[in-house]
């Protein structure tokens, strides 16, 4: 029985009370009753003490001898308080409740010796000295009885003999867990009831013919011996920051190609903060071999997740692969440029190339033997003019100019990466609608059917 707060998801809980080996026929139960005959002076019951008359009735009595005749029919009467500790680990389940047994010992009437006493309630530690049908729970692996302060046994006799025998328990007990489905399964516990000491011949169980099976909370509902109840468990915990980690991972997709930092933080904290998720509802949860509903879900959501960061590489190298195409491009302009330029200065003396930080190509020339080139041509030294000094930067202007206007036009960013987002950004979550469509057709339709093969038991019962 697996029983969960604060959540969107339904689990169906349902306790099975059983008696082993009832009676194949239900013998009518004697009733107390007061004697109709038996008339008290001024209304009022007998001045005899209830000591007195236990110690009569105590006299020439026999715990180890069954009552007659043989066998006993014992009523048996549940009354559930609470239902708590529900572990997954270990498979059970506390549960605290009244448990009474209702049988009839002739050898306990007293109707013919108080006749006005209605009944003689008495203390428990009289219920070691009374035979009793010694019911317990043989599935049960811890059962003990209240006791605050003192053990909570009620033991009444009635004068035509019935005796009721009350214990309020509190009892762990083994669940039946099947998590294929976890957490849309249904999960049964068992009580089984039973004569420890006394075999059918002796000893029968039956229920109480009327209200064999009660419970105090109102938000709990017994029906017949069976409590199927639907509550709400973890799903709060389990599937919403799932679907929180898929869909953060996908907000990469309309972010730029280019902004690879970003977008793998983003995709990379989105994949930590599930596998976290992961591990703290594994530690919650017993050890299966088989595969559960919930790891079905989490690796689907790993999944998807680590789609997205496949996805970003191949964004992000294809983005690398025409980078270094552009390179190219831009190395073989200069390249070409430069042997422009060649053709352009040939023959003048001294053409140094500089580079300068920009990576733009300059072309320099020694300024002094340019001018005596010039004197010497001319044979007019003395009337250089100004102009003639300066020094001359033939072919560095054309390519300065040239290199600048081709780093002006600068490529957009790669269109194959963009698309490649673009069409992510829709064929991830219409996958995961898919997905969540088929999970969530299949398991809770396998819920639904659970549930209706419960209530057709309950009603065949």
């Amino acid at each position: 029985m697996t029983r969960m707060i604060n959540s969107v998801q339904s689990v169906l809980l349902e306790l099975l009370l059983t008696i082993a080996r009832p009676s194949l026929t239900t013998t009518d139960f004697v009733r107390p009753y007061r004697s109709e005959t038996a008339r008290c002076e001024n209304g009022f019951e007998s001045s005899e003490k209830a000591q007195d008359l236990a110690r009569i009735l105590m006299d020439n009595y026999s715990r180890s001898a069954l009552p007659e005749p043989a066998p006993v029919n014992v009523h048996v009467e549940i009354t559930i308080q609470d239902i708590s500790d529900i572990s997954a680990i270990s498979g059970t389940f506390v549960i605290d409740f009244w448990i009474s047994a209702i049988w009839q010992d002739t050898r306990l009437k007293f109707s013919h010796i108080d006749p006005c006493r209605r009944n003689l309630s008495l203390d428990h530690d009289m219920e070691p000295r009374l035979w009793s049908p010694n019911v317990c729970i043989v599935n049960s692996k811890k059962t003990k009885v209240h006791d605050s302060p003192k053990p909570n046994i009620l033991l009444m006799i009635f004068p035509n003999g019935t005796t009721w025998l009350n214990y309020r328990i509190r009892s762990e007990s083994p669940c039946i867990m099947e998590l294929r489905k976890f957490p849309l399964d249904s999960i049964r516990c068992d009580l089984i009831f039973e004569s420890y000491s006394y075999n059918i011949a002796e000893v029968t169980l039956d229920w109480l013919e009327w209200l064999p099976v009660s419970i105090i909370k109102d938000d709990l509902n017994l029906p017949d011996f069976k409590l199927t109840n639907i509550t709400y468990g973890k799903t709060t915990e389990m599937y919403l920051p799932t679907y929180v980690s898929v869909f953060i991972s996908w907000i990469a997709f309309w972010m730029d190609t280019r902004a690879l930092p970003a977008r793998i933080t983003l995709s990379v904290s989105s994949l930590m903060a599930l596998t976290f998720q992961f591990g703290t509802i594994v530690r919650t949860l017993p050890k299966a071999s088989y595969v559960k509903a919930i790891d079905l879900w989490m690796f689907s959501c790993v999944g998807f997740i680590f789609a997205a960061l496949v996805e970003l590489a191949i964004v992000a190298y294809n983005d690398k692969i025409v980078d270094q195409n552009q390179r190219r491009r831009k190395a073989s302009a200069v390249g070409n440029l430069l042997a422009r330029a060649s053709i352009t200065t040939a023959g003048l003396p001294d053409m140094k190339q500089r580079k300068s930080s920009r990576g733009d190509v300059f072309l320099d020339y020694n300024s002094k033997e340019l001018l005596s080139v010039t004197t010497n041509n001319n044979n007019h030294s003395n009337k250089l003019d100004r102009q003639q000094e300066i020094k001359p930067n033939y072919g560095s202007n054309q390519i300065q100019k040239s290199y600048s206007q081709q780093s002006i036009k600068k490529s957009p960013p790669s269109e194959l990466g963009s698309a490649i987002d673009r069409f992510s950004s829709i064929a991830f979550p219409m996958a995961f609608a898919v997905f969540n469509a088929i999970y969530w057709t299949y398991y809770l339709s396998s819920y639904s059917s659970t549930k209706s093969l419960i209530n057709r038991s309950l009603d065949v019962l």
